[in-house]
């Protein structure tokens, strides 16, 4: 009786490279060294964690030594979303009042808010709406984590808060394209994401390569690029859907620039381990999200 032989298969086949992909590619991420690097403010108030005292004592310094972002910083905390009993005329009594997660949440809204000043222009982005959607997302997106049980949810408000930037980056770095993508939107009554794909790279992709540009922290970069990914795709991660989902209940307290691609929400928060009814909860509490974006956006418009 013969052995039977064991057939060795060779390497898989390579896929092709798209050379006009990769060309692309280049093209965006050397555009990249247009938009100015992460300030030192918000690298340091991305740095403080907290849990410490000397952490917000930390934090306190970090704001004061820029004197712009103390004054926008009084600014939101007076304002009437937040209505403090008294007028807070110091960084320290922001700290006591609205506390050491939502003066660094602030904080650091405003330090990449006003990196990104409004660009006048027929298709231009509307700098407030955009700003306002981003941090009702950043604010939701902590909301679940708490929910879900996360520990890190000061990251977490981070990544929401980053993840539309690559919406800015196709704005100011290819004017024209973005007219064309915002006129295949309104012409195909689709989705901007969609609209995007057909010209090319998404902006989920871009704010990856922004991320990485900055020296973010990998997870950053991960996120951003998975808050349109489909549960079960290869490169789904719980951070990447935790921001999808906050994204979408964004866009359904009418907080978004265009409308949003489509979603299976259901889906979505199963995965997160969120319930119908649980899920349902969540949602008759975020009525004054929208009010909160709103007075941070204010701060640096």
């Amino acid at each position: 009786m013969k052995s039977s032989q064991v057939i060795k298969k060779g390497p898989a086949p390579l896929k092709p490279i798209d050379i006009n992909a990769e060309k692309r590619k280049r093209e965006i991420i050397a555009k990249l060294d247009a938009i100015p690097p992460l300030p030192a403010a918000a690298q340091e108030v991305l740095s403080i964690i907290s849990g410490e005292p000397a952490n917000i004592k930390r934090l306190e310094q970090v704001i004061l030594h820029d004197p712009a972002l103390t004054s926008q910083l009084l600014k939101v905390a007076n304002s009437a979303a937040y209505s403090p009993a008294s007028r807070i005329d110091t960084v320290q009594r922001a700290i006591v009042f609205l506390g050491f997660s939502e003066v660094r949440s602030i904080a650091l809204s405003l330090c990449i808010g006003n990196l990104f000043k409004q660009k006048k222009g027929r298709h231009s982005i509307n700098r407030q709406r955009f700003w306002e959607h981003s941090i009702a997302t950043a604010m939701i997106s902590r909301i679940l984590a708490l929910e879900v049980g996360m520990e890190e949810t000061d990251l977490i408000f981070t990544c929401g808060l980053l993840h539309d930037l690559g919406h800015l980056v196709l704005d100011l770095c290819f004017p024209e394209e973005w007219e064309e993508i915002i006129r295949f939107v309104w012409e195909h009554d689709c989705s901007l994401l969609a609209a995007e794909r057909h010209f090319g790279y998404p902006h989920n992709l871009i704010g990856m390569w922004l991320a990485r540009t900055w020296g973010l922290p990998e997870v950053y970069a991960r996120t951003i690029a998975g808050h349109h990914l489909p549960v079960g795709h290869p490169k789904e991660s719980f951070e990447g859907h935790l921001v999808q989902l906050a994204d979408h209940l964004s866009h359904e307290l009418e907080l978004g620039l265009f409308a949003p691609p489509k979603f299976n929400k259901e889906s979505v928060a199963s995965y997160l381990g969120l319930g119908p009814s649980r899920l349902e909860l969540l949602e008759e509490h975020l009525i004054h999200i929208g009010e909160l974006a709103d007075a941070m956006t204010a701060g640096f418009m």
